[in-house]
């Protein structure tokens, strides 16, 4: 075996007619070291049904066979919290003393096989403390296997139950980092919203602005020429004023040249009344003809006046 997960598994075989190909379905024994926070670690065995995957073809002689599992481990035999240098000078550390056991396991069975050699014809007592000591060997032997299968199916029942929790954990934290996604899109949606209403208020005050300065610049332009106006006007006014009073002025004075001339006739028909009576041709009436003559100078100049189209009234 070269390479192992909890899905699959990947071992060298030999590249002859015997060697399984593609799709094929196998049966695998193997052992996992299992790691822990001690500083040693115990060989977890399974037994598990693969289908072959993949075959490399690496020289001549050896082929690399990868194997799914049809059932995963119940552990990651590579996320096991151990670097891989610890891990070699552990399994390096296990190696050896396999070895040393091994060695002297020969030593024991050599010595064992002597001391039979020697003993082979001691009596029925020896052979039957041979027997018990082998018996209480078995039983320590059968005893240690079912201490080792208890503790995996207990380390099983923790790491699933570790598994169980961090399940638990990972569905807990993706639900509250749904949540908190949510309300972030909803508090950027209100915000955009928010953004939107301010920037069309305030297009609608600029607006409002840009009418209103329309408004008080056509009101300023409008009483600037009332005030034009109402100037003509006043000017207008003052010249009717003048002119009336210019009027009036002639028109007295025309009175009272009209009332001289008036006294002037008066005095003499009076001197005529006085002096003797004398047929004399019949003179034309000077106080008609003056009344007359002021008169009409007086119509003449007012219809010039009123007449005169360039004058305003």
């Amino acid at each position: 075996m070269v390479d192992v997960s909890s899905k699959g598994m990947a071992l060298l075989y030999h590249n002859d007619e015997s060697c399984p190909g593609p799709d094929q379905l196998i049966t695998a024994n193997f052992g996992v070291p299992y790691f822990d926070s001690f500083g040693s670690f115990d060989t977890v065995f399974f037994n598990r049904i693969g289908r072959v995957c993949r075959v490399d073809n690496l020289t001549s002689k050896v082929n690399r066979v990868a194997i799914q599992f049809a059932e995963t481990l119940f552990f990651k035999p590579g996320e096991q919290d151990i670097s891989d240098s610890d891990a070699k000078q552990r399994l390096e550390a296990k190696a050896q003393l396999i070895v040393n056991e091994k060695e002297k396991a020969d030593t024991k069975t050599q010595a064992k096989a002597k001391t039979e050699n020697k003993a082979k014809f001691n009596t029925e007592e020896s052979t039957n403390l041979y027997s018990e000591a082998l018996a209480r060997a078995e039983e320590r032997i059968r005893s240690y296997a079912e201490a080792k299968a208890q503790a995996e199916v207990k380390l099983k029942a923790e790491i699933e139950a570790r598994h169980k929790s961090e399940t638990k954990l990972l569905a807990e934290a993706e639900k509250r980092i749904r949540a908190y996604a949510e309300a972030k899109a909803r508090a950027e949606e209100k915000a955009k919203a928010e953004s939107k209403a301010r920037a069309k208020a305030e297009a609608k005050a600029k607006s409002e602005a840009k009418l209103r300065a329309k408004a008080e610049k056509k009101a300023a332009a409008e009483a600037e020429k009332r005030a034009k106006i109402e100037a003509e006007l006043q000017k207008k006014a003052n010249v009717f004023a003048e002119q009336l009073a210019k009027i009036k002025a002639l028109a007295a004075q025309e009175i009272i040249n009209i009332k001289a001339g008036a006294e002037a006739a008066a005095k003499t028909s009076a001197e005529c009344k006085s002096r003797p009576y004398q047929k004399s041709p019949p003179k034309k009436n000077t106080k008609d003809k003056a009344k007359k003559s002021g008169e009409s100078v007086f119509m003449n100049k007012v219809d010039k006046f009123i007449t005169n189209r360039s004058r305003i009234f």
